[in-house]
C-alpha cells in the first residue's frame, strides 16, 4: 500500500463519525385550555363554572364586552369540572393519535397556567413524556405558551417585543424560549403566539424582528414554532414567510403538499397558515420534508368542510379552531 491510500485510511479512522438523531415536534393552539378557578389579576371570567358567574360584578363586567359571542360566553358558558375534564381528555386523545403516541416535543398555545398544563401532562405521561414547562406572562386573559416533552427541558425565559411608539402600550404575549437536551445536543426552541389579527400587521412584523434578533445571538440549532397569526392577505402583501427563508426553513414552504392552512374562522372564510414550524439553517438541524403535515382526526375536523372544529362545552365535542402542524426533524451530531 503506498503512502496516499494509507493517509486516506488514517483520516477515515480518526475523522468524527456523523449521525442524525430524529425526533418529532408538534405545534398546537389548544384554544382556551383553562382550569375552573378564578386567577387573581387575570381576565378569565368567561372560563368559570356558572355558579361563580352570578354576582352583580361579574354580570356588569360581562355586559361591557363588545363582541357578542364573547359576551354570551362570559354570561352563559358553564366551564365546570366536567366540561374542563372533557376538554382535557379530547385534547390529549387528539395529541396521541399522531404517530401512535404523540410527538416527542409538543408546543402549545392558549394554556392558562401550570395547574391545567399539569393536568394535561398527567394524561400524556403514560406515553413517555417526562417534562413540562410554562411561565406566566402579563397576558391579560392569562393565556400562555407551554411545552410538554419526552426530553429534559431547561433554561426557560420570556422575551417581550419592544414595539415602536405607536404600539408601545399594547398588551401582547412574549416569546417563550427553552432548551431541550436531545441526544448529545442542546436545541433552543421558541414557542410563540404573535399578536392577533385584531392588531395592526406592524405588530406582527416587529414580533418577527425580535425572533430574528434572538436567533442571531448564538449558533445553536434552533426551532421557532407556534401561532404566528399571519393572515394569507398580509403574507401576500408583505411577503413575510418567504422573507424568513434567509435564516429559517419554514414548514409549509418546505413540505406539507396540499395543505390549505391551519385555521379558518367559518365555512365562507379562506384558509390561513397561522401556525408553522421554523428550523434554523446551517446549524445541523433539518426537516424531514416528507413528514411535514397537519394533524387531523375525525373528531377535530368537519366531515363537510374539512375545517377544524372548536370544542363545544355543551356537546363535549370538537377540539380547537386550529389544526396542529407536525414534522420529524433530523439533528446531526458527531462522535469523535
Amino acid at each position: 500500500m503506498n503512502a496516499l491510500p494509507r493517509l486516506y485510511l488514517l483520516l477515515a479512522l480518526i475523522a468524527p463519525f456523523t449521525y442524525a438523531e430524529s425526533f418529532s415536534i408538534m405545534t398546537f393552539n389548544a384554544q382556551n385550555l383553562f382550569d375552573t378557578l378564578d386567577d387573581e389579576g387575570k381576565d378569565d371570567k368567561a372560563y368559570l363554572p356558572l355558579e361563580l358567574k352570578q354576582s352583580e360584578e361579574h354580570q356588569r363586567s360581562c355586559s361591557n364586552i363588545n363582541v357578542k359571542a364573547w359576551r354570551n360566553e362570559c354570561f352563559f358558558l358553564d366551564w365546570n369540572k366536567e366540561t374542563k375534564d372533557a376538554k382535557l381528555k379530547i385534547l390529549a386523545n387528539n395529541i396521541i393519535t399522531y404517530n401512535e403516541g404523540g410527538a416527542d416535543i409538543i408546543a402549545l398555545q392558549e394554556i392558562e397556567n401550570m395547574n391545567i398544563l399539569g393536568q394535561l401532562f398527567n394524561l400524556l405521561k403514560p406515553y413517555g413524556y417526562i417534562d413540562y414547562q410554562l411561565l406566566d406572562s402579563t397576558d391579560k386573559r392569562g393565556v400562555d405558551t407551554a411545552f410538554i416533552s419526552r426530553y429534559k427541558l431547561s433554561n426557560p425565559s420570556l422575551h417581550y417585543v419592544s414595539f415602536s411608539p405607536k404600539f408601545a402600550t399594547y398588551d401582547t404575549r412574549p416569546i417563550f424560549k427553552i432548551t431541550a437536551s436531545i441526544g448529545s445536543k442542546d436545541v433552543v426552541i421558541y414557542n410563540l403566539h404573535f399578536p392577533s389579527n385584531f392588531n395592526d400587521i406592524q405588530m406582527r412584523i416587529e414580533s418577527f424582528d425580535l425572533l430574528r434578533d434572538l436567533l442571531e445571538t448564538y449558533d445553536q440549532p434552533s426551532i421557532a414554532l407556534g401561532d404566528f397569526n399571519l393572515s394569507s392577505k398580509d403574507d401576500a402583501k408583505f411577503n413575510i414567510y418567504k422573507g424568513q427563508q434567509d435564516i429559517w426553513y419554514v414548514s409549509h414552504l418546505e413540505g406539507c403538499e396540499g395543505c390549505k392552512g391551519t385555521h379558518s374562522s367559518g365555512s365562507d372564510q379562506p384558509w390561513r397558515c397561522l401556525d408553522a414550524i421554523f428550523v434554523s439553517q446551517a446549524r445541523g438541524l433539518e426537516f424531514d420534508k416528507e413528514s411535514i403535515t397537519l394533524h387531523k382526526t375525525d373528531f377535530s375536523r368537519s366531515a363537510d368542510s374539512g375545517k377544524p372544529i372548536s370544542f363545544n362545552a355543551t356537546a363535549k365535542k370538537g377540539v380547537s379552531d386550529h389544526f396542529a402542524v407536525v414534522s420529524t426533524l433530523n439533528l446531526t451530531s458527531s462522535l469523535p
